[in-house]
């Protein structure tokens, strides 16, 4: 519940710099920058390469592995956020044709690629010590100081509100991280000599960071493919109404980051009151996810009141959208048990057939049908990871309990 209330203030700070960037952009500049900003939120899985789950994974057989990691995490995060940050800027181009200087398109990329991945550990560092509503409060600081980064823009004509956001954005940023270092360093001891991670940390990282980039792209993909099939304007509709359904599915979200260090060590002594912990996830997953989704039905309408007239087709859209959000849900919750049982490549398997699911539907009825087409894409992507997902888990209990049972025959 404490993380609840701490994702909810993300939440809630989300919305306010969504209603803000709506009614400062409009739908045809705000499609085209949530594009862009999801391509640098997809390629921002990567820098740290999961060693914030190699963290949590290590802190579970000992107090010192945080430390450990530290140590290789902090300069693999710069290098590889400073390589993808020029592949960022070189694959933008192709993204958008609006015409923004290469400053902004800089600026946005090294936010979410060298600024935000260190948020991200430093969030990881504090969830391993089990203090989960504080990791979550390092991670809305950036959050909340983009809401006064937004404020400010308003005074500038409609062609330089864009590129003045981005600007003020890093700044927010930078000042995220360095209030995030502040807190985390009270109760985090980080060793800063660097050294090279060894075979088997790049291993499991990179099985984590693969997943990580796989699971963003459900949520963020469908916003850089939405803005060639269907146009700017529509893609614009599209994101803002996906945003809010994101949004409500916040308590699952919380649900789960409070159960990853009891999740990690089930893996490691798997325990009746583990299995029976999965299960009452799968429960609250799917009852929240269903309503949920009858609240945004039902709240639709306030949507073109929050964006401004140009989004009156949120309204409608919403109707649609509803129906992913408990699919949404037990997608999210399947694949974070997954990933807690040492199955991260699994979970990445499942996505991956979702996502070749989203970009075929998407491919197919946006062209026809426009925002409708990109509705009934995500919800048939979503539908099958969530099946897929739950396929899996209980597979993988049902090798838990086998190996349980033999292990006792075998003392005895």
């Amino acid at each position: 519940m404490q993380t609840s209330l701490m994702l909810g203030l993300r939440v809630a700070t989300q919305a306010m710099v969504l209603v803000l960037l709506t009614r400062l952009l409009g739908p045809h500049v705000y499609g085209s920058f949530a594009a862009l900003a999801s391509l640098a939120v997809v390629l921002g899985m990567l820098p740290n390469l999961g060693a914030g789950f190699v963290m949590l994974a290590r802190n579970a057989h000992g107090a010192s592995g945080i430390a450990d990691v530290w140590r290789y995490a902090w300069p693999l995060t710069v290098l590889l956020g400073l390589a993808l940050l020029v592949v960022y800027v070189v694959i933008a181009r192709f993204v958008t044709d609006l015409p923004l200087p290469l400053l902004v398109l800089v600026a946005l990329g090294a936010s979410e690629l060298l600024l935000t991945p260190f948020t991200l550990l430093l969030s990881f560092a504090l969830q391993a010590r089990e203090r989960v509503p504080l990791s979550q409060c390092v991670q809305w600081l950036p959050l909340g100081l983009r809401v006064l980064s937004a404020l400010p823009c308003f005074l500038f004509t409609s062609d330089q509100r864009l590129s003045a956001y981005v600007m003020l954005q890093l700044i927010a940023s930078l000042l995220g991280v360095l209030l995030g270092f502040a807190i985390t360093n009270r109760h985090v001891t980080f060793d800063w000599r660097p050294r090279r991670a060894t075979r088997q940390e790049l291993r499991d990282g990179a099985s984590f960071a693969v997943m990580n980039l796989v699971a963003a792209n459900p949520s963020e993909l469908d916003k850089v493919i939405a803005v060639r099939v269907a146009g700017a304007h529509s893609a614009g509709i599209y994101a803002a109404t996906t945003r809010v359904m994101n949004a409500a599915v916040m308590p699952v979200t919380a649900m789960l980051l409070a159960s990853l260090p009891r999740l990690f060590r089930h893996a490691h002594t798997p325990t009746r009151e583990g299995h029976r912990l999965i299960g009452i996830i799968a429960l609250l997953s799917l009852v929240w996810g269903a309503a949920s989704g009858a609240l945004l039905a039902v709240c639709s309408p306030l949507l073109p009141w929050l964006f401004g007239a140009s989004f009156m087709a949120t309204a409608q859209l919403m109707q649609w959208l509803a129906v992913a959000a408990p699919l949404l849900s037990l997608r999210l919750s399947a694949g974070a048990v997954l990933v807690a049982l040492s199955k991260p490549m699994q979970r990445a398997a499942f996505e991956i057939c979702g996502i070749m699911v989203l970009v075929g539907g998407m491919l197919a009825l946006a062209p026809r049908y426009g925002t409708h087409g990109l509705a009934i894409a995500l919800i048939a992507a979503e539908t099958s990871m969530a099946l897929l997902g739950w396929w899996l888990v209980r597979l993988r209990l049902a090798t838990y309990r086998i190996t349980s049972r033999d292990d006792t025959h075998g003392a005895s």
